[in-house]
């Protein structure tokens, strides 16, 4: 579901991000092999407060995969819904709610339903709901129901393909809402009496 950039995939060491070209990021990349994950649970065994530090750095480079996970672990059956609110640091009616959006992201084609054009926006395929719209939402309300309400000619699943777009694209979005909450800062400084106004 996540699809990380080359640049987010590149390696830090403290501040320093290590600056590669293609050919130095092919030769660091290295494809997911069975034996690598059996020496990852040897490694968490043997080591838990190193394994520890690795799973935060990669919690910390991709925001939305420990809830991704968390959700599906408890699809298996492996978390309760109580122990899944818990770690999300959510209600549990939030965390049920989240892992519907969950099931339904898997059921739906989700590369189909967000609709990218050079210049523009990312949008929900057949509408005019942008991405970085419903993420804005999205953190104002922290409720994947209030979103829902916030959206209504949107499905479930579509709302999930656009916050999973926006994992994956957190720079152009960061960019689409930062360059709104300007021009709104900008407006409620030129125009004070109409701040009440602004969304």
């Amino acid at each position: 579901m996540i699809t990380p950039g080359i640049e987010s995939n590149l390696p830090t060491f403290g501040d320093a991000t290590i600056l590669a070209g293609e050919d130095t990021f092919k030769a660091m990349y290295r494809r997911l092999e069975i034996w690598q994950l059996t020496q990852l649970q040897r490694l968490a065994s043997l080591d838990p407060e190193h394994a520890e530090k690795i799973l935060n750095t990669v919690w910390t480079q991709y925001p939305g995969l420990y809830e991704q996970l968390v959700l599906s672990a408890l699809e298996q059956r492996h978390l309760s819904v109580e122990e899944s609110a818990k770690r999300l640091g959510v209600s549990e009616d939030e965390c049920v709610a989240r892992l519907k959006m969950y099931r339904k992201s898997l059921e739906n084609d989700e590369p189909a339903a967000i609709v990218h054009e050079p210049g523009q926006a990312a949008r929900v395929a057949g509408g005019i709901a942008t991405v970085w719209e419903i993420v804005r939402m999205y953190r104002k309300m922290r409720s994947v129901e209030a979103l829902v309400d916030a959206f209504p000619s949107l499905t479930t699943g579509e709302l999930g393909a656009a916050l999973d777009y926006a994992q994956r694209h957190a720079e152009e979005i960061e960019g689409f809402i930062s360059r709104y909450e300007e021009a709104l800062e900008k407006r409620r400084t030129s125009y004070p009496f109409a701040a009440h106004h602004t969304p």
